[in-house]
C-alpha cells in the first residue's frame, strides 16, 4: 500500500514540474537583466535620451518615499538617462543593452544592484 502512495506522489510531482516548465516556455521572452537603483535622496524624475530600449519604474513606499527605480531592458540599444533628486541634483548615466545584458555606468551616488543576481554575489561598487 505504501508503494502505491509513493508512486502517486512521484507522478504528482512529475506532473507539477511538467506544468511549471510548460508555463515558463509559454511566457513571452523578455530580457531578464534588470536592476534596481537605490538613492539616499528622494527621486523626482527620470529623463531618458532614448527610452525605447529601457523601462523605468519609480517605486514608492508606504511613507511615499521614492528612493528606488527599477530599470528593465526591453530590447538592444544605447542611450543616456538622468535621475533627478529632490534637492535638484542630477545624476547622469550611460546605459546599453547588448544581447540581453544591461550595463549602466555613471554617477556613484545612486547604488545599482542587479535583480537577477543575489546581492551576496555583487562586487562592491560595480553593480555587476
Amino acid at each position: 500500500m505504501n508503494g502505491i502512495l509513493k508512486l502517486k506522489n512521484k507522478k504528482s510531482l512529475i506532473i507539477k514540474i511538467m506544468l511549471f516548465v510548460a508555463m515558463l516556455c509559454s511566457m513571452n521572452a523578455v530580457y531578464a537583466d534588470s536592476c534596481i537603483m537605490i538613492s539616499p535622496l528622494t527621486i523626482t524624475t527620470v529623463e531618458a535620451s532614448n527610452a525605447s530600449f529601457l523601462k523605468f519604474h519609480i517605486l514608492s513606499t508606504l511613507d511615499n518615499d521614492k528612493k528606488s527605480v527599477i530599470v528593465s531592458s526591453v530590447k538592444d540599444g544605447e542611450g543616456t538617462f538622468a535621475i533627478k533628486t529632490k534637492n535638484n541634483k542630477k545624476c547622469d548615466y550611460k546605459a546599453s543593452v547588448k544581447n540581453g545584458k544591461l550595463e549602466i555606468k555613471g554617477d556613484n551616488t545612486i547604488k545599482v544592484l542587479p535583480l537577477d543576481v543575489p546581492p551576496e554575489l555583487v562586487i562592491e561598487g560595480t553593480g555587476k
